[in-house]
């Protein structure tokens, strides 16, 4: 097939590399051979000195031709023997593009060949009897009249319908010709020649003129002749007929056994131009100006005219006007029981009706006996169909072939097969056992070199576009490739993953297997599965208790849907398949095989919210089956068909194709606890601080020397023209030079700014300009140091380097501590080491207990939970029930040293550690996490392993909650992870946050905000309002307000507007601008009501919409009534 031997030297075109690879036009030297120039005719040409007599020939447009023929050859005669002429080469563009943009001409041998039905394409050798093939030749030469020899012959104009192209009020644009070489010019000649001669083009004298364009084949000698229609298409409207999917031309095969398959003859030829669509395809060409008599191709409009012409000859939806339907033959009426009057039009007028007004137009419809043909559409000029039995396909060839005849459609006899097992269609092979892809098309590709461009690379992903229903992880292995950029590409840079994923893709191409014909008589089994970055399905049918595939889908998943956990990427997967399928397999039972129960459990779910809601709403109209597998082994391997992947084998595939966005980045360290006790090095702490309104900032940076914290530098940095985020990069980069001038290789940085740490550790993209160059500095700097760890911590830790930065934007200067007492204010404020250094109960050190404590008895009973369930230390025990001026006094009157802050400190984290292994359901938790399965019961391990990924353990083995962002609680994605609070201990903790001095008594919603930053139990907020209303002191201490507000009683205004009331409705659907609210002001004296959506409820844009609605127009109210709601 031509069509495809096009596509595969397109392909093989933009993978090889070419003089000019980013696509311009480039020129290329071509040397004229004395055998290569054909010498013109010497009856055309003559001797250079003759004048040829123009007038004694007849000016016909042959003769026309010939003398513009005859003169550029003459001009061109002289030049022989001079430098090899220069032409513009476009054919560095793929051929399918061009296509799309240029009016790419078929090779002319020959327009009117002659057709012999004897080589008609009939039956399956060895498989048709004689007879059968017998009678469905005598149905072709029966309807030879519309057969032609060659699929580029000239058709015979089709009936009814016309050609229009409409550019508006555009003026008409003229382009100049360009120059063809002498070598080239008789092969234009003679092309032109042939469509003068069939009449499908004629001279012009247009305001509108297109160029011609040059396409060498491969051979360098043989040409393709285009029509640049670029220009002219932008002015041409775009017609509103809808093209078909090709995805629909390929479904109801399935009960078909004999197919045949037609193409009609350049078809676009067969329909007639209107007199101003004659004028705006006009082209030039050094030999002249010529204008399309037919549609030609690469016209905008042009596949949409003849698709409609298509349609409503299959269909049947209107017929031909009277006058037309005197030229159709006799048979084909009588077939089609149509009547046609007798007289008519003269003949001389029926192409003026019929250049006015298309049979769309005049709107016959056709009686209800002439319906549908086929029951299918056609792709433009391409017509595919099957049939149960032979007879029923020679039954339904002949219906088609007298319908062809009536509205005068030509059909290409070697381009079209008859009575086939299978058949090519759409570069697809359609058989009664399914579709495969075209397999010289795909060997094609096989050859193919990696690209060296990126429009290389994007036009072979294109090309797999058509394929992807056939390639099972299609999204998973193109991820590299679409991820790639045309720099990447040019350097030749890490293109080993892109490579192999281009190889992996031209494997599969080749392998592709067979799609079996959906049947909806049969029930679907979907398949999904899903890995960091992508999300596939198979859409299948059980033939034979073996699962076979009927369409692959996939797509990558979108930065929201990198972070869903695996089941909701399956999740993904299926509604992928409902919306991609859904006309396909709407109304059928679907079998769904998933590895985890989140599908059942969100159709089932009455406490489902987020994104689960609509998720829910979706699968719910749907009839699925849903079945659980955890393994594909187990039992879903063993009937899954040859063209189905096992899911673990597409894991290990996707291991080595890792794109970018499917790097997942580690999250930050669960606690900073990185440093041993005898740490020797240097650790650097900086932050920065910025004014909003004058834009002046500072920075600070501390160096401190371990072991002993001592300060080693402190520095102030006075910043003009800043941001908050500005001023603590520019802190980040002071402290590096300052350690690296002093030599410093291995640096530990502590900063309380997340943005900075992260963005520098890699976590965090940046995507502001301003910041991009500060961390390309930070890049560099960090080249010069051997060892930087970073590390995030809160405020108020970072005491020391705050305290420089909120000097220096007082004192508005650089400054450098120098003095002995602001170095001992800075290392008396620090808080990093309790952050930094490991904590003594980690490192096993004896914990020194006061004998004072020793005797006070525990109440409660000793847990056991191990090798950690040893009797608490008397210390521990009494930390709840001593206070600290308690515990204070008799430890300065024990005649023990006393216990220092780091062994309290390790004392606490041991007691919590402790109880959080005397709970058995926190026990499990760090059990899991740690790695230990064993212990746990198959049914016990899976509801486990569903929450344990919101847990984590630090260095000290002590259970932390990961903080999660929401869309109710964007907050707490800034928060740190949380402590986990066993039960023994949550009675203390509500008791430090609410009655202690800490505390203060605060409300519930102050008390729970401010647990719930550092701390984690389930039901917290139940047990917070609990507490609260049971506190003693806030029952008693709180009364009445002291100064009760007078009632407004009743009001009775006197005059509009002197008294207004206003209220909110509120939670109103959002919208498009984002309101939520609904304020409305009403007038107390003529009850007038005024409306003001607005999308918060703060005071200040309260007042700001009463200046708007009522001030403005109505003036100052004397009295605002309203229920306190700002």
């Amino acid at each position: 097939d031509e069509d495809e031997g096009d596509f595969v030297d397109a392909l093989e075109e933009v993978m090889s590399p070419s003089e000019d690879d980013d696509g311009d036009e480039y020129f290329d030297a071509i040397s004229l051979d004395d055998d290569s120039v054909c010498d013109p005719p010497n009856e055309i040409l003559g001797e250079e000195d003759d004048e040829v007599p123009v007038q004694d020939w007849p000016c016909t447009p042959l003769r026309k031709l010939e003398l513009e023929y005859e003169r550029c050859m003459k001009m061109n005669a002289e030049d022989l023997d001079s430098e090899p002429t220069i032409y513009i080469h476009e054919g560095s563009e793929l051929l399918s593009q061009l296509r799309d943009q240029l009016v790419l001409l078929p090779e002319l041998k020959d327009l009117s060949p002659s057709c012999d039905i004897k080589t008609a394409d009939v039956g399956e050798p060895g498989i048709t009897t004689p007879d059968e093939e017998r009678k469905m030749r005598n149905i072709l030469k029966y309807h030879r009249s519309i057969f032609l020899g060659d699929g580029n012959a000239a058709p015979a104009p089709a009936r009814g319908v016309v050609c229009d192209l409409d550019v508006g009020d555009a003026k008409p644009v003229a382009q100049r010709s360009r120059s063809v070489t002498p070598h080239l010019s008789m092969k234009v000649y003679e092309l032109i020649k042939k469509l003068l001669e069939k009449g499908l083009v004629e001279h012009s004298e247009s305001p509108w003129a297109s160029p011609i364009v040059i396409v060498l084949k491969k051979n360098g000698v043989d040409i393709r002749m285009c029509i640049d229609y670029r220009i002219v298409n932008t002015f041409i409207k775009l017609s509103n007929y809808p093209l078909p999917l090709i995805d629909d031309l390929l479904i109801g095969f399935e009960s078909a056994m004999w197919f045949m398959s037609l193409d009609m003859a350049s078809g676009f030829w067969a329909i007639r131009m209107t007199e101003r669509a004659k004028l705006i395809s006009a082209f030039v060409c050094p030999f002249g100006h010529f204008q399309w008599v037919r549609m030609p191709f690469g016209l905008k409009n042009a596949p949409l005219v003849y698709q409609a012409v298509i349609n409503n000859c299959l269909w049947g939806f209107v017929r031909l006007p009277p006058e037309e339907e005197t030229e159709v033959d006799q048979d084909v009426l009588d077939f089609l029981q149509l009547e046609c009057p007798g007289g008519g039009v003269p003949e001389e007028k029926v192409p003026a009706l019929t250049d006015t007004m298309t049979v769309f137009q005049r709107n016959i419809p056709t009686p209800s006996h002439m319906g549908l043909v086929l029951g299918r559409s056609s792709y433009i000029d391409d017509i595919a169909h099957g049939a149960v039995s032979w007879d029923q396909l020679c039954e339904d060839l002949n219906k088609l072939l007298f319908r062809l005849r009536y509205w005068n459609i030509s059909v290409s006899l070697p381009k079209s097969e008859f009575g086939k097992r299978p058949i090519p269609y759409l570069s697809h092979e359609i058989s009664a056992k399914g579709i495969r892809a075209t397999p010289k098309i795909a060997k094609g590709v096989q050859d193919l070199p990696f690209p060296h461009t990126l429009k290389g690379v994007q036009s072979f992903l294109g090309s797999l576009n058509y394929y992807h229903k056939f390639i099972e992880d299609f999204p998973v292995v193109a991820a590299v490739l679409y991820e790639l950029t045309d720099g990447q590409i040019r350097s030749k840079r890490d293109l080993s993953r892109a490579k192999e994923s281009f190889e992996i893709l031209k494997r599969k191409i080749v392998s592709t297997p067979l799609l079996r014909h959906p049947d909806r008589t049969k029930p679907f089994v979907i398949i999904p599965h899903a890995n960091r970055w992508a999300a596939c399905a198979v859409l299948g049918q059980e033939y034979d208790g073996v699962i076979h595939p009927v369409r692959f889908t996939g797509r990558v998943l979108n930065d929201a849907e990198l972070r869903y956990h695996i089941a909701e990427k399956e999740v993904i997967a299926v509604l992928r398949v409902l919306q991609v399928f859904r006309t396909l397999i709407e109304g059928c039972p679907l079998e769904v095989y998933t590895r985890y129960s989140v599908l059942k459990w969100i159709i089932q779910s009455k406490t489902a919210d987020r994104r689960c809601v609509p998720w829910g709403v979706t699968l719910s109209h749907w009839n699925l089956d849903i079945r659980k597998v955890k393994k594909d082994e187990d039992g879903l391997a063993a009937i899954m068909g040859a063209g189905i992947t096992p899911r673990e084998h597409l894991d290990e595939v996707a291991e080595s194709l890792v794109p970018a966005k499917g790097l997942v980045k580690a999250p930050p360290v669960i606690s900073v606890e990185m440093l041993e006790d005898d740490f020797e090095g240097v650790v650097l702490s900086f932050d920065g601080a910025a004014k909003t309104s004058t834009r002046k900032g500072s920075c600070g940076c501390v160096l401190w020397k371990l072991p002993g914290w001592s300060v080693m530098e402190a520095l102030g940095f006075i910043l003009e023209d800043v941001t908050v985020n500005d001023a603590e990069y520019n802190g980040l980069l002071k402290g590096l030079q300052m350690a690296r001038e002093k030599d410093i290789t291995e640096l530990v940085v502590v900063g309380d700014s997340r943005i900075v740490i992260q963005q520098v550790q890699g976590l965090i993209n940046c995507h502001q300009p301003n910041l991009q160059r500060k961390l390309a500095e930070c890049e560099a700097m960090k080249e010069h140091f051997t060892s930087l760890r970073l590390v995030h911590v809160k405020r108020d830790f970072n005491q020391a380097a705050d305290y420089i930065t909120s000097k220096t934007l007082v004192l508005d200067d650089s400054w450098t501590v120098q003095e002995e007492d602001e170095r001992r204010h800075l290392e008396h404020v620090s808080k990093i080491p309790e952050q930094l250094m490991k904590s003594q109960a980690s490192l096993g050190v004896d914990i020194r207990v006061p004998e004072s404590l020793a005797d006070v008895s525990f109440q409660k009973e000793d847990v056991d939970v191990g090798s950690e369930s040893a009797p608490l230390p008397n210390a521990a025990r009494v930390m709840a029930a001593v206070t600290r001026s308690g515990a204070q006094r008799e430890v300065e009157d024990s005649s023990r040293p006393p216990l220092g802050p780091l062994e309290y400190q390790a004392e606490r984290w041991r007691r919590i550690k402790v109880h959080q292994r005397s709970e058995e359901y926190l026990a499990e938790l760090v059990r899991f996490l740690k790695g230990d399965f064993e212990s746990f019961s198959p049914r016990r391990l899976r509801k486990i392993s569903k929450v344990a990924d919101l847990f984590a353990l630090d260095s000290r083995g002590i259970l932390y909650r990961l903080a999660r962002s929401t869309r109710d609680r964007p907050r707490d994605f800034a928060d740190e992870p949380r402590l986990v609070v066993p039960k023994a201990l949550q009675a203390d903790i509500l008791h430090y946050a609410h009655e202690d001095y800490q505390g203060g008594h605060q409300g519930k919603t102050r008390t729970h905000e401010r647990l719930r930053s550092e701390f984690y139990w389930p039901g917290m907020c139940a047990d917070v309002d609990r507490f609260v209303e049971e506190c003693v002191d806030c029952a008693s201490g709180k009364g009445r307000p002291p100064n009760l507000g007078p009632s407004p009683g009743n009001i009775t205004p006197r005059r509009p507007f002197e008294a207004v009331s206003m209220d909110f409705v509120t939670h109103m659907p959002k919208s498009p601008r984002g309101n939520t609210f609904l304020l409305l002001f009403q007038d107390f004296f003529s009850g007038y009501v005024m409306c003001k959506p607005m999308s918060s409820t703060t005071a200040q844009d309260v007042a700001e919409a009463y200046e708007e609605r009522v001030f403005r127009s109505f003036g100052a109210s004397s009295l605002i009534r309203h229920d306190q709601d700002p």
